[in-house]
């Protein structure tokens, strides 16, 4: 049983974006925080920053994680840095154990600019 998706954007900061998350982040509800990345970005060619609030997911399955993937490709294209906040204990649980915390949370590309330069 889902609970469904509810992800509100809003951009308190010139170039920094907020995105609340809220409900579970799983197959029933794929697509939902991508495509409001996504049109929003196309939207806001200014934005630097893109602020998940992780703090209301309930849920974070495979598929859900495979979105915070997609949503890293298209914010880092945009020329965007995604960080991903108030990450609960569940959530960090499963970016530690499937090695996609670095990652997603931006240390992997820090590491890789340093090592780049």
């Amino acid at each position: 049983m889902t609970t469904g998706l509810t992800c509100t954007w809003t951009t308190p900061e010139e170039g920094t974006a907020h995105v609340t998350i809220a409900g579970d982040l799983e197959f029933a509800t794929t697509g939902t925080l991508l495509r409001l990345v996504t049109d929003r970005l196309a939207g806001h060619p200014g934005v630097r920053e893109v602020r998940l609030d992780c703090g209301a997911i309930g849920f974070c399955d495979s598929s859900g994680l495979s979105e915070l993937m997609k949503v890293l490709r298209v914010v880092a294209d945009a020329g965007a840095r995604l960080h991903l906040d108030n990450r609960q204990a569940a959530l960090e649980r499963l970016l530690t154990r499937t090695g996609t915390a670095a990652y997603l949370t931006g240390d992997a590309l820090d590491s890789r600019a340093r090592r780049d330069s």
